[in-house]
This record gives C-alpha cells, structure tokens and sequence, in this order.
C-alpha cells in the first residue's frame, strides 16, 4: 500500500508555488502535451461522452491540456486547480480560442466537498490525470471528488504506475533509478508517493469513496517507456 508522509499542508503550499512558478511554460513541454492527449483518448475508451449532455470536472486540471482534448466531446467542463498560475493559464487559453465561459472555465479553489460549493454543481465525469501522486491522503481526495458526481456518475484517475518510467514536473523528466522512486530529490517537497501507485492503492481509495464498477487498465506506455494507469469508479445509484 502507499504511504504518505506528515505535514499535508506543506505538500499543498509547495505545489502551489511549484506550479505558479511554471504555469507561464507548461504547455510548451512536448511531454505533457503528449501525456494529455493519451490520457483524454484512453478516457473517451472508458466512459461515452455526450457533447450534448457531459458535465466534466478536471480536477488539478494545470493548464488544461486534458480538457482541451475533451472539449469536443463535452457540454461543458469545470477545471479545479489550487494554483492560480495555472488557472489563469487554463482562462487565458479558453478565451484566445473563443470559447465561453460557461462551456469552459477554471477555477482556483480548494475544494472540501461540502454543500454549497461550485454552487452545488455536480458532474457526469470527473477526471483527473498525473496529479495523484502529489495528494498526500488519496483516500480524502477520492471522497471528496465523489461527493460531485451526479449518481451513476464516473471518477477517472490517469497516473503513474509504482515505480516505471519517468515523468516530468514542468523543468525535467524524472526516472526509477534515483532511490528506487519515479521522483528525483528536488521534487520531493511537491510528491509525497514518490515511487507512483499501484492498483491496490486505488482500489481502497475508491471502494473506501463508495465508488462501483471498479476497473483498471496499467497497460498505456508512454514515448518516455513510463507505464501508465487508468481507474475508473462508478457512484452508485442510491
């Protein structure tokens, strides 16, 4: 099982000003862009899209290279981020391409899933992808996200397999060889699952979250050889 280590308000506050401090670039990283087409393509394989109907949450969404891939596929998408940097980013964009607000926005806010946040808005999808392994206690985050799925509602999670591959934090790509983890020494004020996750540790986030349906797929390789996962869950109809 993952382990975390203490002080979760220090992880919060260092990916704060790690990604404000890289949000003006992010897109210019072939490897994320790469890793966000992927992931949005394997996602449309695990869940049907309705550009008429889908209601999606990226949640840490970053700049919003996965919601721009899901784009043309959703009705409207609300990305959740806690830097500011990158939210700012992820509207900028939104409003070069001409795309409404209310089809498209993001918003910086640490979300607590309690009534009357998001003006009680709840979602279709919720996704979220490569940013896992930066929550200290994904089991509260995974409860939390399920409070805003609609009933019969899908969470998504794209993220590193434990320890394969490498994976980048907007300066360099990291690999497995440093100390046994994915994660080299500079980053780890921002990633308390420093050797990635594995199913086990989903699973008991999502089945403790009450989600369904549980399915997990570690078969997507990246150009980078890192091995990927997707989970999906499903909130159960009450």
């Amino acid at each position: 099982m993952s382990t975390v280590q203490p002080g979760q308000d220090n992880f919060l506050e260092a990916n704060k000003a790690h990604f404000d401090s890289v949000a003006h670039e992010f897109d210019n990283f072939p490897h994320a862009i790469e890793r966000a087409k992927r992931s949005a393509a394997k996602m449309r394989e695990v869940v049907d899209f309705d550009p008429d109907s889908t209601i999606v949450m990226e949640y840490a969404c970053g700049t919003g290279l996965v919601s721009r891939e899901l784009a043309p596929y959703a009705k409207r998408i609300v990305g959740i981020d806690i830097s500011q940097g990158v939210v700012d980013q992820f509207n900028l964009r939104v409003h070069n391409q001409g795309i409404d607000r209310e089809e498209m926005e993001a918003f910086c806010i640490e979300l607590k899933g309690q009534e009357g946040e998001l003006n009680d808005e709840k979602f279709d999808v919720i996704v979220c992808t490569s940013a896992y392994h930066h929550f200290p206690d994904i089991d509260a985050v995974t409860r939390m996200l399920t409070f805003f799925l609609k009933q019969g509602g899908s969470l998504i999670v794209v993220d590193l397999m434990k320890n394969t591959g490498t994976h980048s934090h907007g300066t360099r790509s990291h690999g497995p060889g440093e100390g046994h983890t994915l994660i080299p020494e500079k980053f780890h004020h921002i990633v308390p699952h420093k050797g990635g996750l594995d199913q086990s540790d989903i699973k008991k986030a999502f089945e403790g979250a009450g989600l369904e349906s549980f399915l997990f797929d570690d078969s997507m390789i990246g150009k980078d050889d890192a091995r990927l996962f997707i989970a999906k869950g499903i909130k159960g109809v009450k």
